[in-house]
């Protein structure tokens, strides 16, 4: 760079300050673009196991009722009733809070408490449900929760 008199060329000085505002719009646009990227990766993956989650818990409650049910109305003569419930807990296990697995282990107790217990005639179902008796209201309050918890990081 030549130095004209003391100070510098005005045609080298518009130059540098258009190569360097240049690099600088690419900078900030190239680190703006691998923020969006990393931010966005994490609300897909975030969002999946959201996804996920919901699915288990839904077969959970909906494994869990049929047990239920059959629970109320026959004796535990067939322990294979009870092996979806298990295996959806077991699958919890890798993911789930331990409020939710807390909850779960509860819903499979009541269940094999219930098998033991006489069963239930059609009258003593319909009072039960009269007075809103439901083992997996806990577990779906606590499920729903933590999904919001969970949803709540996605905004």
């Amino acid at each position: 760079m030549r130095v004209i008199g003391g100070s510098w060329n005005p045609a080298t000085i518009s130059a540098l300050a258009a190569i360097f505002g240049s690099l600088t719009g690419a900078l900030a646009s190239s680190v703006s673009t691998w923020i969006t990227q990393k931010h966005q990766g994490r609300r897909d993956l975030l969002a999946k196991r959201i996804f996920y989650r919901e699915e288990l818990y839904s077969d959970f409650i909906r494994e869990s009722a049929h047990a239920l049910a059959d629970a109320i109305q026959h004796s535990l003569q067939d322990p294979n009733n009870l092996t979806p419930a298990y295996a959806l807990l077991s699958r919890m296990r890798l993911s789930s809070s331990t409020v939710v697995l807390a909850s779960a282990e509860r819903v499979i107790q009541h269940i094999i408490n219930t098998y033991s217990e006489p069963n239930l005639t059609p009258e003593e179902i319909r009072s039960r449900a009269a007075k809103r008796e439901d083992p997996l209201r806990e577990f779906s309050d606590i499920c729903r929760a933590e999904l919001k918890a969970m949803q709540s990081q996605l905004h």
